[in-house]
């Protein structure tokens, strides 16, 4: 049983490492200091990664205040940079066998941060229609892609959140969706639209202990939903898509109709203003296709 402090530790003595990734390596052995490494799931590093958030910035150089937080957020590319490193080190780990090869390190399911948020990587009210129609036709078997992609974009939670929900986290009468655990480590409850309801109304209901997204072969295992919804998206001509588009575009409509910051932070679940910022791109161009279209 080898702690998550000794395997880092012959991870940083095994080769060179410059200091941007000694730092990194640092911040990993705070958080999981004497844990063992085998132990560490991917909700641990949800948390993690949300201290990380919370963190911020450090100053640099050798003064006094070095390494003190500077009260600035960290951009995505950085944030992606601590999550590889873990994943380097537990890399390792399965290298020198300090876990089993079969482990699935615990970075494997953490989305990427946006790089920096781009404005074009969300989907649009029409296509997401266009993918539930190809989706009705393509999803013959599984039967439940449609209501997955609306519950989606209509409550902007990620793909993991929904893979969770059991049918007793769904109320149809107060029409509120509850996830126990996200990925900053709160519930979030999020009231579901009327077609949210009409999409989930279409599957076949089972007992409230179960799965919504289930697998049909396995019914205490999600779907895995990637081959298909790569499938649905070739056929609509929306190549490129991930699912995670639908929650940016959750977040992008939002903001397009005006909601504030604060409000897109309380639906989607964000503990930092940077999360929710990316969004707020489209409440300006709005704004601006407005103002041009009086001021000549």
């Amino acid at each position: 049983m080898t702690s998550f402090r000794a395997v880092a530790e012959a991870w940083i003595a095994s080769r060179e490492h410059c200091s941007g990734s000694l730092g990194r390596i640092k911040f990993w052995i705070d958080q999981f200091g004497d844990t063992i490494i085998s132990e560490i799931s991917d909700d641990d590093v949800d948390q993690a990664l949300v201290n990380l958030e919370r963190r911020g910035k450090l100053r640099g150089g050798i003064g006094s205040r070095a390494g003190e937080p500077t009260g600035q957020p960290l951009s995505g590319a950085t944030v992606n940079r601590f999550v590889s490193t873990l994943g380097g080190i537990f890399k390792y780990a399965r290298s020198v066998r300090a876990v089993r090869r079969s482990v699935i390190p615990p970075t494997r399911g953490i989305e990427k941060y946006p790089e920096p948020a781009n404005p074009d990587k969300y989907l649009r009210a029409e296509e997401v229609d266009r993918l539930i129609t190809f989706a009705r036709v393509i999803d013959s078997s599984w039967g439940r892609l449609p209501a997955l992609i609306i519950m989606g974009y209509h409550t902007g939670y990620r793909i993991g959140a929904l893979k969770k929900l059991r049918w007793r986290d769904i109320d149809f009468e107060d029409r509120t969706a509850t996830v126990l655990t996200t990925k900053n480590g709160r519930p979030n409850i999020v009231p579901l639209t009327i077609r949210c309801i009409d999409e989930l109304n279409k599957i076949p209901k089972g007992p409230l202990d179960e799965l919504v997204f289930r697998s049909d072969r396995k019914r205490e295992k999600a779907f895995c939903h990637d081959s298909l919804f790569k499938k649905v998206c070739k056929e609509a001509r929306l190549d490129g898509r991930t699912f995670h588009w639908l929650r940016h575009g959750c977040g992008s409509a939002l903001a397009s109709a005006g909601t504030s910051q604060a409000q897109i932070m309380a639906v989607m679940g964000h503990q930092t203003l940077l999360a929710s910022a990316r969004y707020m791109h489209n409440n300006v161009d709005d704004k601006r296709a407005v103002i041009s279209r009086v001021f000549q």
